[in-house]
């Protein structure tokens, strides 16, 4: 899972997921105001997935 802040790369992160549980916690402090783009890819079998999204903190 990609975080990507447009107006500062140096606020980027990535999160590993795992399919283990269903939920995931990402901490307030990894996260500053204002525009994100999430990206999260992953493969099931042999279909590979990406899903994208924009959001404001």
């Amino acid at each position: 899972m990609s975080f990507y802040r447009p107006s500062n790369k140096k606020l980027d992160f990535e999160i590993p997921i795992s399919l283990s549980t269903s939920e995931l916690i990402i901490e307030d402090k990894n996260l500053l105001e204002g525009r994100w783009n999430i990206t999260i890819d992953w493969k099931y079998g042999n279909t590979s997935y990406l899903f994208k999204k924009s959001f404001t903190y």
